[in-house]
């Protein structure tokens, strides 16, 4: 699979995952109890791949800890924020941060010496950046009851995905393939959740996830399996930058499953945004970084 379409595949499954939160926030799974769910579950299935496929997860000293800060970094403090907002003031709302990622991972990169300038690259981030602050914009008038506290909570999101970025590229281990990678960081953002949603009273069986959530909870962890292992793909063969910008396509992404799902209709602003955030994608030449 090209990189261009991992960019799709993978940001079109982080907004399905927002929306999915806020199906089984209505059907009374919490947002760090589903988190934990779509990293616990994903991360079995995951590791059970890679032993069919004889491919070891090494547990290290150093491969222990890549996969407890790229998970805490990557999934688990990203998505309990993302699925809080999506609860409070809408799934649209709880995608778009992810849009901010790019403007804080490409400064980053160039800062540590993984990406240089060059015009066409930062045309094309200030392309898709242009459409976020449009579609935000739209969102923001949308859901300005929602109070400061959540928009401020919002700007976490985009520097911790960021942050994610660069480090995943500098410490991503060379003699481990995508598999168990993707395993490996997966269950470092579950044992990051697990005292959360012990905290919040559950347990390995929960009664009121057994219903319209049980359903909403599985279809995520088959689409959370498929999503981090074409995320690992995507982050060797097209680096931090033109990763980060399934941010952007999420954002789009986001925007249409929102009118699917709840019914909730496209302003000229938000068509705009979605194009000129394609535009954008489209601009940016992916970097293959070599991992280690």
């Amino acid at each position: 699979m090209t990189p261009l379409l991992l960019l799709l595949a993978v940001g079109g499954s982080i907004a399905l995952t927002v929306d999915l939160a806020k199906l089984a926030a209505g059907a009374g799974v919490s947002g760090p109890e589903f988190a934990f769910w779509l990293s616990f579950g994903a991360g079995v299935l995951l590791f059970l791949a890679s032993r069919f496929a004889r491919q070891a997860m090494p547990l290290t000293r150093r491969h222990l800890g890549f996969y407890a800060i790229a998970g805490f970094l990557s999934l688990a403090a990203p998505n309990v924020a993302s699925f809080a907002i999506a609860v409070v003031a809408g799934s649209s709302y709880g995608i778009v941060p992810f849009a901010l990622s790019p403007l804080i991972t490409y400064p980053l990169a160039m800062l540590v010496g993984l990406d240089g300038p060059e015009w066409r690259r930062f045309g094309g981030l200030l392309v898709g950046f242009a459409g976020t602050i449009l579609v935000l914009a739209d969102i923001v008038t949308a859901t300005a009851s929602s109070g400061l506290l959540w928009a401020l909570a919002a700007l976490s999101i985009p520097l911790l995905v960021g942050t994610g970025n660069i480090f995943r590229t500098l410490y991503l281990p060379a003699d481990t393939t995508a598999l168990p990678l993707a395993a490996g960081v997966m269950l470092g953002s579950a044992a990051w959740l697990a005292p959360v949603f012990l905290f919040q009273g559950g347990s390995t069986v929960r009664a009121d996830i057994v219903g319209a959530g049980f359903g909403i909870v599985l279809l995520q962890i088959a689409v959370s399996t498929l999503h981090y292992w074409l995320f690992m793909h995507l982050q060797i063969a097209g680096g931090p930058v033109f990763l980060s910008q399934i941010g952007y396509v999420a954002a789009a992404f986001g925007v249409v499953l929102a009118y699917l799902l709840f019914g909730a209709l496209p302003t000229w602003s938000l068509v705009t945004g979605i194009a000129l955030i394609a535009t954008g994608v489209l601009l940016v030449r992916p970097r293959r970084h070599t991992a280690g």
